[in-house]
């Protein structure tokens, strides 16, 4: 509860799914080929984007890697080829893994203050004209950061934001039960999310589950039902289908797609 608390909603919104990922759940080969396989596709995106603006000392160690990822994508036994790619990585300069985790950091850090600017323009037309005259003033520091090269200084002003916080922001945030506009902002998130999901090709098994699911948070985002609406994203909690299983590892995806391009 203590770190529920430490943490701002939207981040939150991120976490959920993964809360229950340490829990011991058997998976069957062919599900753990797709979340590989998925999650080198993934991983690959990452690579491309960071070679957009690649420090030119290591313009030929990251194409290589990003080369051997986009084939991983495409083998017939992806577990084989994470193990390979693993190993070719344990074998690469230490200068330059260290390179590749400060990019990853910067982009989870640039994700995360979008979606933390998206989840303050949900907020707006759901609470008072006082609070959102707050969240306006607020609104454009997050562009100020997200642009910042320095990542220490990029922290530093998105933290800043949240300092400057007023009590009553912070209470609407922290309250329990939670209010219904932030339960209202989190079920948004997951629509949009469930939209995404529906245009991916390893999404076609599931879409009629994906079309239930929708029509849940939509109904759920519509009802003035507190308990209703907690009830719905409780269910994103429960790991035990293949169907959670499979938005549990899409979440970070859709994160980067969404937030980080």
């Amino acid at each position: 509860m203590l770190l529920q608390k430490l943490l701002p909603f939207f981040v939150q919104i991120v976490l959920l799914l993964q809360l229950g990922a340490s829990a011991k759940v058997e998976l069957d080969v062919d599900e753990l080929k797709l979340q590989i396989s998925s999650h080198l596709s993934y991983t690959a995106r990452r690579l491309a984007l960071i070679q957009k603006n690649v420090n030119v000392e290591y313009t030929n160690e990251l194409a290589q890697l990003l080369a051997r990822y986009l084939t991983a994508t495409n083998v017939e036994d992806p577990l084989v080829a994470e193990r390979e790619l693993l190993a070719y990585e344990d074998e690469q300069r230490e200068e330059f893994i260290a390179y590749l985790h400060l990019q990853y950091d910067e982009q989870f850090l640039n994700e995360d203050i979008r979606i933390q600017e998206w989840s303050m323009r949900q907020l707006l037309p759901q609470v008072s004209s006082e609070m959102a005259a707050e969240i306006e003033k607020i609104l454009p520091g997050y562009e100020r950061a997200v642009k910042m090269d320095d990542f220490d200084e990029k922290y530093a002003a998105f933290t800043g934001i949240q300092e400057e916080f007023s009590a009553a922001l912070w209470q609407l945030i922290d309250a329990e039960p939670e209010d219904i506009a932030v339960l209202n902002v989190q079920l948004q998130f997951f629509k949009e999310f469930i939209l995404y999901l529906q245009k991916q090709e390893d999404a076609l098994s599931f879409a009629s589950t994906l079309k239930q699911t929708l029509a849940e948070v939509e109904t759920a985002l519509l009802s003035v039902d507190l308990k209703q609406k907690v009830e719905v994203l409780d269910s994103f909690d429960d790991l035990t289908t293949k169907f959670k299983r499979y938005l549990d590892y899409k979440i970070l995806e859709f994160q980067f797609d969404r937030f980080g391009q």
